[in-house]
């Protein structure tokens, strides 16, 4: 067994912190935070939160996309988030010491971590027009269910004369509605505001799908 496999994993209260900031910014700005809006929003360094978010991104909890570095919540932080995660006690930052090889508490739950509200709601997400935000085939979006959003949110739009619902960012025009994919290679859609129906705001995105090689124009 290799050392880094004895040592319980360095999910510290600061760094749970972020997380919490992470998911927190993902639901009340409408997409994933930068490291740059991070270190904004918790009042730390760049240099220091870069430190932190390098050892979350070790560790499986954080994953950066698109060209400015979006922080996204991972699978294995959806997994350890559902049962908590072990603390393992106190580890000395003076005279060496022993980590405990017990764990002595978890932290919340998903529901805690992401602030989860009543009617809040998932859906997995099909295609891959939202990978531009980290968004993958396969992943599940956290929805707050609202019949209006501001313009650039990501929404659940029904599709209008259609069965459907998609996952696209909006933006109202005086007599259209735009939905814009995030994905250049996924044409926009146009349809009269009338006729468009948002039924929610993402909040969150919980990755479990993985990046494919091809973009897909499904929507």
């Amino acid at each position: 067994m290799k050392d880094g496999d004895r040592i319980p994993p360095r999910l510290t209260p600061l760094r749970l912190d972020l997380l919490r900031t992470i998911a927190r910014r993902t639901r009340d700005g409408g997409g994933p935070p930068s490291a740059a809006e991070l270190a904004r929003a918790t009042r730390l360094t760049e240099a220091t939160i870069s430190a932190h978010l390098r050892a979350l991104r070790e560790l499986g909890y954080v994953e950066r996309h698109g060209p400015r570095g979006r922080l996204l919540l991972t699978a294995r932080a959806l997994n350890a988030a559902r049962s908590g995660i072990p603390v393992y006690g106190h580890i000395a930052a003076g005279p060496p010491g022993l980590a405990e090889s017990s764990a002595e508490q978890v932290t919340p739950s998903l529901d805690a971590l992401l602030d989860v509200q009543d009617g809040d709601f998932l859906l997995r997400v099909r295609g891959e027009s939202m990978t531009g935000i980290g968004i993958m085939d396969g992943d599940y979006v956290l929805v707050r269910p609202a019949a209006d959003v501001l313009d650039g949110e990501v929404a659940v739009v029904l599709i209008p004369g259609e069965d459907s619902a998609t996952l696209k960012r909006l933006y109202r025009f005086v007599d259209r509605v735009i939905l814009e994919a995030e994905n250049p290679a996924v044409d926009r859609l146009s349809f009269p505001a009338g006729a468009v129906q948002v039924q929610g705001r993402m909040v969150a995105r919980l990755g479990l799908g993985a990046p494919r090689r091809s973009a897909s124009r499904r929507r």
